[in-house]
């Protein structure tokens, strides 16, 4: 997982197209990142993205890549398959006909369906794909695992696949049998400048914004409510641990599908009262310095930015072990407790675990290797030597 990457002198400043359907939550807050870092470094950036999940982050960077002289299209498409897509491939395939970048890079799977799409309607380009996590990593089965890890093997075979984790890289090499040669290794990066540690009386304060008892242990989870995300085991979890640690609280960020579910759940299990729910933050740093750790119940990952983020705010963690999460429990990490899937007894024993482990005061490494190991420049300088290598051999 570590990057090996020269100093940062790129042959030439290059046109990248990039394509994200989300415009909220992890997959964009990687594409916002890489964006910036593409602009700080000279090359030009050209964006295509939907606002059906939008975000005012999303409006933003569409007026920062246009103030810059890049140029955006609006596919107004949602993540699931509809008549819509065809219009926006379509309108893909002219824009890439105007901009004419020199290289083209997809992230989640509606967009990687539409930029490898391009190869057959005439796109020359180098073009690259971030999966963020494959729909079948789930390990659900049924027809729409079987259709996604249908579409992700024929098309994985177009331009270059950009696996985030071990696990991720592994599944696309043993299940989904692409070729090694199309697959590289790249990590998510943090910005260890915009995220970093908050001195106790910052989280002091922040704990009393939220109406969090200054003694209270607050455990925190950011993601979509969703299926992937697993937020119905978590407070089963927590609910059990709660139990045994009285001192508990759980602040929880982000909306879904699954929202209603999970309040329902909460009430019934008689913990709505420890929940502290916010949907949506346009700046997550006053979440993370809030926290005195944070979990991760998912059913799978690509290599999520929340535990990039929280490393970086040199946060304690409590992952579950799939794919993606096991790059980070497999590392080293002085605070990280881990439990299976979907399990919520080995989630709150880890909870338990890490209660007891806070009265001993042991150094962190997490800040470190946030430093370390997931750097912009190493990640994202990484990512653009893989441009340069396939424009110059393009």
């Amino acid at each position: 997982m570590r990057q090996r990457v020269r100093a940062l002198v790129f042959s030439k400043p290059m046109r990248v197209l990039l394509v994200s359907e989300p415009g909220v939550d992890g997959v964009f807050r990687h594409v916002e990142a890489l964006a910036a870092f593409l602009l700080a470094h000279g090359h030009g950036v050209d964006l295509a993205y939907s606002d059906v999940r939008g975000s005012d982050r999303l409006k933003q960077l569409v007026i920062d890549l246009e103030a810059a002289g890049g140029q955006t299209l609006n596919l107004r498409v949602g993540n699931g398959p509809g008549l819509q897509d065809f219009w926006a491939l379509m309108s893909l395939r002219a824009f890439v006909k105007k901009t004419r970048p020199e290289v083209i890079h997809a992230h989640s799977s509606k967009a990687g369906a539409l930029v490898r799409a391009l190869r057959f309607a005439g796109a020359q380009q180098p073009l690259f794909y971030t999966p963020h996590a494959y729909f079948g990593l789930a390990g659900k089965g049924g027809l729409k695992s079987l259709v996604f890890n249908g579409v992700e093997a024929l098309l994985g075979r177009v331009g270059t696949t950009i696996n985030l984790s071990m696990g991720e890289m592994a599944f696309a090499r043993e299940v989904l049998r692409l070729p090694q040669s199309a697959l590289r290794l790249v990590a998510n990066p943090v910005d260890t400048q915009r995220f970093f540690p908050a001195q106790a009386q910052r989280r002091r304060e922040l704990k009393l914004a939220l109406g969090v008892p200054e003694d209270a242990v607050l455990l925190g989870s950011v993601g979509r409510l969703a299926f992937q995300k697993d937020p119905l085991t978590l407070y089963r979890a927590f609910a059990l641990a709660l139990k045994k640690c009285p001192q508990l609280w759980l602040y929880h960020l982000g909306d879904g599908e699954l929202t209603a579910e999970c309040e329902a759940l909460a009430a019934e299990l008689g913990m709505a009262h420890r929940i502290v729910r916010q949907r949506y933050l346009n700046e997550p740093l006053a979440f993370y310095q809030a926290l005195d750790g944070m979990i991760l119940a998912s059913r799978y990952e690509g290599l999520s930015f929340a535990v990039l983020e929280a490393l970086a705010c040199d946060l304690p963690l409590i992952l579950s072990e799939v794919p993606g999460n096991m790059d980070f429990v497999q590392m080293g990490l002085s605070h990280c407790g881990s439990a299976g899937k979907e399990d919520p007894v080995g989630i709150a024993s880890a909870i338990e675990s890490w209660v007891q482990d806070r009265s001993i005061a042991r150094p962190s490494n997490h800040r470190e290797t946030a430093e370390k190991r997931f750097s912009q420049s190493a990640c994202f300088g990484a990512l653009v030597l893989e441009y340069e290598t396939a424009v110059k051999n393009g």
